[in-house]
This record gives C-alpha cells, sequence and structure tokens, in this order.
C-alpha cells in the first residue's frame, strides 16, 4: 500500500504531461487507444481503492505477484470488457476529464 501514492502520482503526471492528441493514438494495447489505457489505468486504481475498504474474512486468493500472471494466454483484445473499457474511454471526449 505504501507504492500507491507513488504510483498514483506517477499516473496523473505521465497522463498530465501529454499533448490531447496523444489520447487518441494507438497505445502499445491491441486495439486500445492511449485514451482506453489510461481510463484502464484509472478503474483499477478505483478496484484497489475499494478492494482495500472492503474486509474480508477468507484467505487471498493472489498475491503482489500472482495477480498479474496471464494465466492460459496473453490477452488479444477480443475479450468483451476489452470493449467495455473502449466505450467508457469513449465517454470521455476531452481528454482532461481523466
Amino acid at each position: 500500500m505504501d507504492l500507491f501514492p507513488d504510483s498514483w502520482a506517477a499516473l496523473l503526471n505521465a497522463v498530465a504531461e501529454r499533448p490531447d492528441q496523444d489520447f487518441e493514438r494507438p497505445s502499445g494495447c491491441t486495439g486500445w487507444l492511449v485514451r482506453d489505457l489510461v481510463c484502464h489505468l484509472i478503474v483499477d486504481a478505483q478496484d484497489i481503492l475499494i478492494t482495500l475498504a472492503t474486509p474480508a474474512d477468507t484467505a487471498p486468493t493472489a498475491d503482489a505477484v500472482t495477480y498479474w500472471h496471464v494465466q492460459d494466454h496473453p490477452p488479444t483484445g477480443e475479450d468483451p470488457l476489452d470493449a467495455l473499457t473502449v466505450r467508457l474511454a469513449a465517454a470521455y471526449e476531452d481528454p482532461g476529464l481523466l
């Protein structure tokens, strides 16, 4: 948890330094623009905060390393959740809103 504020600040700084036209360029993720990737990172950061504020009585199912392990194959951009992220990101017409 100690690294979260530093990571969040780094993300905010990286996004703030980008000119608006960069948000319409392809990212390194198949089928996603930079805008889509930024939106995905913001939503995941919110998920982290929700998770930390939601106690559970069960044992964790992943740790800081295994959470990032891709199970069977790398993402292809064909998952329906990929399309959801793209549609959500498109709602932020002004990159400054992200």
